[in-house]
């Protein structure tokens, strides 16, 4: 299958019969929707379930707000943002003449970076990725484990939309998974804390909340991108994790489309149903 993607190319590839091939016991999960996922093992990287394999593993996608933890991730450890730093989101955003404005509860106080995970803040992401130098992103993105197509942005523009996962980034939900898996494997460094703790908010408080499970504490976050594909990435326990989980579904939004698949998938493999 060819790796390019556009809307209709993922639409043609999700609705193929020949995608067929590789259902497994998360299909259950997806009823009508139509998408992909797959769970892997936190601890030795097994892949565990999935839905619609082929697909997962070769179909490239701009991954939206999943890409957020990982940006926010390397402007910390480049030393370009301080862990305490909050920034007074307007709600506006334009970038290279697109609009990005946010859809989260206006504050009367500057978000911080739990918060800005938690709630998607677009502007505060896009203002701090502003700090990164070209290409600095992308050698970043490398390290922490998130592999797929990514370009070398050029300019303060093409990293802040890179930071987005809007643009000059696509990624398979396998190597999603694998990078979100990578997170979990991380999840009890103190340097980390602010970007757990976002994923956590999103769940317990934000955009996630759909992916919750009852006396469990999930760590995720929700994107949209391509048109009206939704996007769930997360792992649980936050604090201990043992399973690592990317859905993307055809939807509006990836909290009210893909975190609940998500949400279930995490459960099902945590009380061993899967």
């Amino acid at each position: 299958m060819d790796a390019s993607l556009t809307r209709r190319r993922l639409l043609a590839a999700l609705a193929s019969g020949m995608a067929l091939r590789a259902e497994s016991s998360s299909s259950q999960f997806f009823g009508t929707a139509q998408g992909v996922a797959t769970a892997v093992d936190v601890r030795t990287g097994a892949l565990l379930s999935a839905h619609r394999v082929d697909i997962a593993r070769t179909l490239l996608a701009p991954p939206g707000s999943t890409m957020k933890p990982f940006a926010l991730l390397a402007l910390l450890q480049s030393g370009k943002l301080r862990p305490s730093e909050a920034y007074p989101c307007s709600g506006q955003l334009k970038i290279a003449g697109r609009a990005f404005a946010c859809s989260h509860p206006r504050t009367a106080t500057p978000i911080d970076l739990p918060t800005a995970i938690a709630y998607s803040c677009n502007e505060y992401v896009a203002r701090m990725a502003a700090r990164l130098d070209p290409g600095e992103l992308a050698s970043a993105l490398g390290r922490l484990g998130l592999t797929g197509r990514i370009d070398r942005a050029s300019s303060t523009e093409a990293n802040q939309l890179q930071a987005l996962g809007e643009d000059h980034v696509a990624v398979s939900v396998l190597q999603l998974a694998a990078g979100y898996r990578r997170l979990a494997m991380d999840a009890g460094k103190p340097e980390w804390l602010p970007i757990i703790e976002g994923l956590e908010g999103a769940v317990e408080f934000g955009t996630a909340q759909r992916a919750a499970i009852h006396g469990v504490t999930v760590a995720g976050k929700t994107g949209s991108a391509v048109g009206k594909f939704a996007w769930f990435a997360g792992f649980a326990p936050s604090r201990a994790p043992r399973i690592a989980v990317a859905v993307m579904v055809q939807g509006r939004a990836g909290g009210a489309d893909a975190a609940p698949i998500g949400g279930k998938i995490l459960a099902a493999h945590l009380e061993g149903k899967l």
